[in-house]
């Protein structure tokens, strides 16, 4: 018993420290859509490769949809939303790489002849809740 009160004094405070991402996904036109989220935390990745991001799935529910993220470590992260309009689960993109289904970064980062960059969607969550909303276009 005296190991496990040990071990839980250790280990209490890793999880007290978690944060909540709380996120407004704003857009019209596909209300009902599976919107498909991840949040990145690590610039190699982002926003395309998400094996390693924390992903969800929500519906849209008329203009504005909400979505909790909890218990999410400290630290700096960007978000990549994109609406499935038609249904098969993936991003479509045209021959040269566009998106042809409507997307929306952390901070509303726009890219410069391809996507953004890491930094200019990044924020930081810290062990309170952070709040972000993302326009879907």
């Amino acid at each position: 018993m005296k190991h496990f009160a040990i071990l839980t004094a250790l280990l209490l405070p890793q999880f007290s420290h978690a944060g909540d991402l709380q996120l407004t996904l704003n857009g019209t036109g596909f209300s009902g859509k599976n919107l498909y989220v991840a949040v990145h935390s690590s610039a190699a990745d982002f926003p395309v490769r998400d094996a390693k991001a924390i992903k969800s799935t929500v519906v849209a529910s008329g203009h504005s949809t909400e979505l909790l993220i909890p218990n999410i470590a400290p630290g700096e992260y960007a978000v990549a939303v994109f609406a499935d309009v038609n249904g098969n689960g993936a991003l479509d993109n045209n021959f040269i790489g566009i998106p042809k289904e409507p997307v929306g970064m952390s901070r509303d980062a726009k890219g410069k002849f391809g996507p953004p960059k890491f930094a200019d969607a990044a924020f930081k969550v810290g062990t309170g809740l952070t709040q972000q909303t993302i326009q879907i276009k």
